[in-house]
């Protein structure tokens, strides 16, 4: 038996699996990133248009960005004690805060909009949230009267809700209480990584028929947002965060994967449902605790 001639074969034969493989792979990457010519681009704008769905310019800027790294070593509940004039609670990864003192806002009363937050960054700044340097503001949320804080890591917001602080807000537009979470200390892994635009991640969403008629896309920003939970720290990637308004209904919030153009379905971004919010100034601090985990994960990426 010609044993050198059979190992040519083999050779060959793997050498020709490998280039199919390759060649397969790369087919499935072009086909999870690409959205088609500028043409095709141009009429999906023009389809998004038809369906009365309003968007800002979007960018067609490819930016690059790494991975995160976050320590959980470092808890709010072992600080809790620090904070003064509020009661607090730590449960679940949670930091739940109800303000011995409201804090009064500057309303537009045409459209119930906060339009001077600078109250609640004084509120921040004189240390009465921990790590509060490191949170900015992301959004707020009319219909549900809160302001949401997102912590920064790299310059980019967290987008879930691993690293956010949210205000609520009475009917008179005084907060009254907050919740926290923080992801940690965070620092970069690896090489940064180049992310679909903010165009793409759009188009990505009305392709998939996430974004309802009549609409309008008021926010596509930059964050990050977890996807490996060990039990010392976590690891963060890049996403497009996406709030879509509807008229007299809640903002909807959606994400998509930066890296790879997927739609992200979980974990779910949720927020306290309202009712908790108006029972603060009535009821006893544990009371209302209690009404706010039992409500906290009602709502899928919903204002």
């Amino acid at each position: 038996m010609d044993f050198r001639r059979i190992k040519i074969i083999f050779i060959i034969t793997f050498a020709a699996l490998n280039v199919y493989l390759l060649s397969v792979l790369l087919e499935k990457n072009a086909t999870t990133l690409s959205f088609g010519s500028e043409s095709t681009t141009l009429n999906i704008e023009e389809a998004m248009k038809a369906d009365d769905i309003s968007f800002p310019t979007l960018s067609t800027d490819q930016e690059k960005i790494p991975l995160l790294k976050t320590d959980k070593g470092g808890t709010l509940e072992a600080d809790q004690a620090k904070l003064v004039n509020q009661t607090t609670v730590f449960e679940e990864g949670a930091l739940s805060s109800i303000l011995s003192e409201p804090i009064p806002l500057k309303l537009d009363s045409d459209n119930l909009a906060v339009v001077d937050r600078t109250p609640i960054t004084q509120f921040i700044s004189e240390g009465n949230v921990l790590h509060g340097a490191e949170y900015r503001f992301l959004t707020y949320l009319p219909l549900r009267r809160q302001l949401i804080y997102a912590q920064v890591a790299n310059n980019v917001p967290i987008g879930d809700n691993t690293g956010s602080i949210t205000f609520n807000l009475d009917p008179d537009y005084e907060v009254i209480s907050y919740e926290q979470t923080y992801a940690g200390a965070a620092e970069v892994q690896g090489n940064s990584r180049s992310v679909i635009s903010q165009k793409r991640a759009v188009e990505a969403l009305y392709l998939n028929n996430q974004i309802p008629v009549d609409s309008t896309v008021r926010m596509v920003q930059l964050a990050y947002y977890r996807t490996l939970s060990l039990s010392d720290m976590d690891i963060y990637s890049p996403m497009w965060y996406i709030e879509i308004e509807i008229e007299n209904a809640p903002v909807e919030i959606r994400r998509v994967d930066a890296l790879t153009g997927s739609i992200i379905t979980s974990p779910t971004v949720t927020f306290p449902a309202a009712e908790a919010q108006i029972k603060a100034k009535t009821s006893t601090s544990s009371a209302l605790l209690l009404e706010e985990a039992d409500s906290s994960g009602t709502e899928e990426v919903r204002e």
